[in-house]
């Protein structure tokens, strides 16, 4: 077995794996021998099978299974040894690569492409200075939340015509220039909630219309934001401006909620052990969880401020052409050569932050372990037992209940991503200055809003 490395450039670089005939007969030759024990074929007694037969019939298929395994160990294990770094998996290089005769070779050279890692230097965290924007907690937000729970807990109804503050379940239709149905047009159910309608005169074309009743109305017009329009119509927001506007917006079903009455009943079933009993205990409580709320919306626009941050600054190559030939030999049943093409950047800049946090974990020491996620597991149960019950039995049982969540590796991956994002949040909080500032919830969300429009990365933490 032989490996060696021909650097292409800084990002790119060919594999050569040579394979002698000592590399794997002996791991042929076994796997050959285990089949004839439990070969069972018509003529001999089972695991009789003359060697000679055993091989005629499968030596080919074990070799080349064989064959593959190796060198794909070998290569990781080079990989490995000389610390080079790979983004994505290597491929195989189709022009030095020549056409293999399993039959009469013994000798055999394979040629793989790798997409290298970029060198990255990152600024220090310190130099950043990003705005942290404290919400302010005022009686109309109070009053949204406050509303909100009584609707939670009000009676439902199903009236037949629409008024103030419904929810319309309809179908929406395209609609041709002559105004009729368009034929293979974007056709969806969805729901609306009047409430969301911030024109009167838009909110107003609604109001009385019955079940089974039908309006034409400009859909962007009317909802006046194009991702709620997406999130109606069920598509993507980037076609929202391919669209014909005008739709046929068909009445299914009306939903109407009469909200609960501030009284003991509500306080009970909002806030089970904090023995409310007035309206004014009621919205202080609601304080409390809109300030835990509002901290935790502040922490993650801060954190996004930062990624932007560190996006700009920190300037490295990826070697592009290889990445996108991965993605699509990877994804070539889900996507096409123009569709990678096109959302190329949105997957550049997602890398680029994972190779950008990564290196901050790395220099930073920071590392999440089984452990950690046992423990998170353990106290997030730990809070919903009773006060005083934290004994032996209960401890053996947390530890069943962590132990079954680590071997749900999607439950336990979301855990560990959590705890990485928590690190990386106060290690932010740590070491990058922040300019703070006061705004209202309505400018938070005008704010977060309108940098929506700009920025439309995607960052998964890996």
């Amino acid at each position: 077995m032989n490996i060696s490395q021909e650097k292409i450039d800084e990002l790119n670089a060919v594999l050569k794996v040579e394979v002698s005939a000592e590399d794997y007969h002996a791991k042929v030759e076994k796997v050959l021998k285990d089949h004839q024990k439990k070969m069972n074929i018509p003529g001999f007694r089972p695991g009789k099978v003359p060697f000679s037969v055993v091989k005629k019939m499968y030596g080919k298929a074990i070799m080349v299974d064989e064959i593959n395994k190796i060198v794909i160990d070998s290569m990781y294990n080079y990989l490995g040894q000389n610390n080079i770094d790979i983004l994505g998996n290597p491929l195989p290089n189709k022009e030095k690569s020549n056409i293999i005769d399993w039959d009469q070779q013994t000798d055999f050279e394979f040629f793989y492409d790798l997409g290298i890692s970029p060198q990255i230097e990152i600024k220090a965290l310190e130099s950043f200075d990003v705005k942290y924007y404290n919400i302010a907690i005022n009686d109309m937000v109070v009053d949204k939340y406050l509303n909100d729970v009584r609707r939670r807990f009000g009676k439902y109804s199903n009236p037949e015509v629409i008024a103030d503050g419904d929810l319309i379940y309809a179908e929406f239709s395209e609609l041709d220039e002559n105004g009729n149905i368009k034929e293979n047009g974007v056709n969806n159910k969805g729901s609306i909630a009047l409430d969301f309608l911030k024109n009167k005169k838009n909110k107003e074309k609604f109001i009385g219309l019955k079940k089974d009743e039908f309006i034409d109305v400009d859909m962007v017009k009317t909802f006046e934001d194009k991702h709620e329009v997406s999130h109606i119509l069920g598509i993507d927001e980037s076609k929202i401006d391919e669209l014909n506007n005008l739709f046929r917006v068909k009445i299914i079903a009306i939903s109407r909620v009469e909200l609960a009455p501030i009284d003991k009943e509500l306080f009970e079933k909002v806030y089970k052990t904090d023995n409310i009993s007035s309206e004014e205990q009621l919205r202080e409580r609601i304080k409390q969880d809109t300030h835990i709320s509002f901290a935790s919306e502040s922490d993650k626009r801060f954190v996004a401020d930062i990624i932007e941050l560190l996006l700009k600054e920190t300037h490295f190559s990826l070697p592009d052409a290889f990445l996108k030939r991965w993605l699509l030999e990877t994804n070539g049943d889900k996507f096409t050569g123009e569709q990678i093409e096109k959302e190329y950047q949105l997957y550049s800049d997602s890398l680029k932050w994972q190779l950008i946090e990564n290196k901050i974990l790395k220099d930073n020491n920071i590392n999440v372990t089984k452990d950690d996620v046992r423990e998170y597991v353990k106290d997030y149960f730990r809070k919903t037992m009773p006060p005083g019950e934290d004994n032996e039995a209960n401890e053996n049982r947390l530890n069943d209940i962590a132990e079954r969540m680590l071997q749900k590796q999607e439950e336990a991956k979301r855990i560990f991503d959590k705890l990485y994002d928590d690190r990386l949040k106060e290690l932010f909080k740590t070491k990058v200055k922040t300019t703070q500032e006061d705004v209202s919830y309505e400018e938070f969300v005008k704010l977060a809003s309108s940098e929506k429009e700009h920025h439309h990365h995607d960052h998964d933490h890996h």
